[in-house]
């Protein structure tokens, strides 16, 4: 049958097949053909269709026919091609319920629409030159490969309604593959309704504009079955994804590239990372550098920059909680608190447990953070583990050892007891280990020696503060009260010549409260007496009379008040009066 190039018809057909039996068949533009049941070329049939063709039941090209043309395909049956399809800028649009792409031949589509109410299955491999639109439901690849040929993002399309979304499914070597040339985000859009339903998207996002072609599946089985098994695992994996996992590979080109996997944390669970499995070791490994995300409304996991795609198996996984190190002294001091820090990549979802062999924790054992004090020296551990609270996941014991010294012993005494104001006190460095001595008075005097000396101004009681340090740089310190008394200045010679220098014998004392002053001549006789704050005399007798020179004797009776204490003091002497 020819239908000539000029003309643009309507053709309904009411045969349950149609065939093009080795003829030139040819549809202008604006030509609309329903055919109520199939078509099928046949026996080097040609058709070049460039107009609206609806067929109730199966497209069928068949024994070395071609089929050719810009026109549309409304097909509600199977899609069977075993021979030519030209697809030039053609678009066929999968309208049934369960449609099987099959035949002998893999058809390249321009568009490949999926449209209807049910899947749409291929039992032979499949590419789309320009936009395959999936709208909300399933492409079944099967064991078969579904090529796009379209660089860019928008080369396929699908709903992605939560629970409505279209998804190509995949089983064991099925595969869904992209060709990229940008760094946009290109997206798989995968799904299962085997076993549990599942829709389990990924997103590729290439490092760089070249040409690359990935392709990827998801197996919505436990790796276990292909014997990629959940337990083998590297020692900072925790667990494996056990419900699905899905297959990458680069199939041209050298970039980089993101991996963004999808899940369902209220099905699947939590997880931080993905995984990949390594033949070499039959373990899977952990890629490391994950971040989370997400892909519409499902939980994501992202490994950006992989580049390594010797291994096509990746699963999503938990790794152990990583302890990068313990800061904190390798060298303390015992009786010293000292503070050690977990340094790790998160703390906010993390539950610290320290402990250590000897020592006594400050505030707290379960925090980032711990102050630790040694009362015993030696050889010591520093232990911490790590619980994720979010995964369930624990850290290895991590150890730090360190080394507790004893430190040096703090001490000292004083030269003497009789502690007066403006005497020079000796201290007597009693430590023992100690390299290093510093000193505080509490008069505003410091030191730095070992067996310092210091005289106090004022009466009074001084805190004096002795810190010692040993050659490991351990330091003790103890501090004593010192009560510094008033002191009497009574001078043994005065000379009563009136040249104003020393022309009076004077008691002094700042805290002399009372006192009872008597001079007596050598032969006992009494020459002064008095009873003032502060005793002078002269020199002269109580009748006027200037005493000869010589050697007198006094006693005085004084109350002294200091800072603690009032006492009496009773002191006696001589005095030499000259002239």
């Amino acid at each position: 049958m020819i239908i000539p190039a000029f003309l643009m018809i309507s053709l309904y057909c009411q045969a349950q097949l149609l065939v093009n039996n080795g003829q030139v068949l040819h549809t202008d533009h604006g030509a609309k053909i329903r055919i109520q049941g199939s078509f099928m070329n046949d026996s080097s049939a040609f058709s070049d269709h460039n107009g609206n063709m609806v067929i109730d039941s199966s497209f069928i090209n068949v024994h070395k026919s071609t089929q050719k043309g810009d026109g549309a395909y409304g097909v509600y049956g199977d899609w069977q091609n075993s021979a030519h399809f030209l697809r030039d800028t053609s678009y066929v649009h999968l309208l049934g319920n369960l449609q099987y792409l099959k035949g002998d031949s893999a058809t390249s589509f321009y568009n490949l629409s999926a449209e209807g109410s049910g899947r749409k299955i291929m039992r032979i491999n499949a590419s789309v030159f320009n936009c395959l639109q999936l709208h909300g439901l399933e492409l079944a690849t099967d064991q078969d490969t579904l090529f796009i040929e379209n660089a860019s993002p928008g080369g396929l399309l699908s709903n992605t309604v939560f629970g409505s979304e279209g998804f190509v499914s995949t089983l064991d070597s099925g595969c869904l593959v992209r060709k990229t040339s940008g760094t946009n985000t290109y997206y798989f859009p995968f799904g299962s309704i085997a076993g549990t339903p599942r829709f389990r998207p990924v997103i590729i996002t290439p490092d760089s504009g070249s040409v690359n072609q990935y392709g990827l599946s998801m197996q919505n089985k436990k790796a276990d079955l292909d014997k990629y098994y959940v337990a083998n695992k590297d020692s900072d994996v925790c667990k494996v994804n056990p419900l699905f996992y899905h297959t990458i590979q680069r199939l041209s080109g050298s970039s980089a590239c993101g991996i963004t996997i999808g899940y369902l944390k209220a099905i699947d669970g939590i997880f931080s990372e993905i995984g990949n499995w390594q033949m070499t070791t039959r373990k899977w490994e952990n890629i490391h550098n994950g971040a989370v995300g997400i892909i519409n409304n499902y939980q994501a996991v992202n490994r950006a920059a992989w580049n390594s795609f010797t291994s096509k198996p990746f699963a999503l996984l938990n790794f152990k909680p990583v302890i990068d190190s313990i800061t904190g002294p390798d060298l303390l001091c015992k009786q010293i608190p000292e503070t050690f820090s977990s340094v790790t990549d998160n703390l906010s979802d993390y539950v610290f447990s320290w402990s250590s062999t000897g020592g006594n924790f400050k505030g707290g054992s379960t925090q980032p953070d711990v102050t630790l004090l040694f009362t015993v020296p030696g050889s010591k551990n520093v232990f911490l583990t790590i619980l994720d609270t979010v995964t369930g996941c624990a850290s290895g014991l991590f150890t730090k050892s360190i080394q507790v010294f004893a430190g040096p012993r703090a001490g000292f005494g004083i030269s003497y007891q009789n502690l007066f104001e403006n005497v020079p006190i000796t201290f007597l460095d009693s430590s023992s280990g100690s390299v290093q001595w510093a000193w505080n008075f509490g008069n505003g005097q410091n030191s730095t020696i070992e067996n310092p000396q210091t005289a106090f101004a004022n009466s009074g009681v001084y805190t004096i503060r002795q810190i010692v340090t040993d050659k490991n740089g351990c330091q003790d310190s103890v501090s004593k009260s010192l009560d510094i008394k008033c002191s009497l200045k009574v001078p043994n010679v005065f000379t009563p010549n009136g040249d104003g220098v020393n022309d009076v014998f004077l008691i002094q004392g700042l805290c002399i409260t009372q006192y009872t002053l008597e001079i007596l001549d050598r032969w006992g006789l009494l020459v002064y007496s008095g009873n003032q704050s502060s005793a002078a005399w002269d020199g002269h007798t109580p009748s006027g009379q200037m005493c000869p020179e010589g050697t007198y004797y006094y006693t005085l009776k004084a109350e002294i008040e200091n800072e603690t204490e009032r006492t009496t003091e009773n002191s006696a002497g001589f005095i030499t009066l000259l002239k």
